[in-house]
């Protein structure tokens, strides 16, 4: 019996560990794709953090591949640093991930979490827009985290 429970628990130990290094990994990710490309309108990382293969569903704004993405990136909310600047942050404790697995193999995850949205509008203090929740879909390509799918949805200006 104490073998059992002793298996029992060292494999509970490593998939915890491994749910927590990916919790990590995926946050990394997350901060890279907001901190570094929304919140500075860094193109370039939002193109070195999505798939080929991206899609974006938003409530407000339709449905966009990786090309219309970026597009839209260029010539709306990073258009005019000086007049417009827009800089999400993640609700502190609302981010979830989930492994996904096929035969055994880790291949992606499921991030789900609430962020909310400020903006500066031609240097005026920067003032609050709304909240959203979002889902992303991230995937392991040739070893490398990409963005897959994103989901936001629920904008709310409080």
């Amino acid at each position: 019996m104490k073998t059992l429970f002793l298996i029992f628990f060292i494999g509970l130990s490593n998939l915890l560990y491994s749910q927590s290094d990916l919790y990590k990994t995926i946050l990394s990710q997350d901060s890279l794709l907001f901190q570094v490309g929304f919140n500075t309108c860094d193109i370039g990382q939002f193109e070195r953090l999505l798939s080929e293969q991206f899609e974006f569903f938003h409530d407000k704004g339709g449905i966009s591949d990786k090309t219309k993405f970026l597009y839209d990136l260029r010539n709306g909310l990073c258009k005019s640093p000086g007049t417009y600047q827009s800089r999400r942050e993640l609700i502190p404790g609302s981010a979830q991930v989930f492994p996904l697995y096929e035969n055994g193999k880790l291949y992606g995850a499921i991030q789900y979490g609430e962020h909310r949205f400020y903006e500066t509008i031609e240097g005026n203090p920067e003032r609050f827009a709304s909240t959203a929740k979002f889902t992303h879909v991230w995937i392991l390509e040739n070893g490398i985290w990409k963005l897959n799918k994103g989901l936001s949805y629920d904008h709310q200006a409080e």
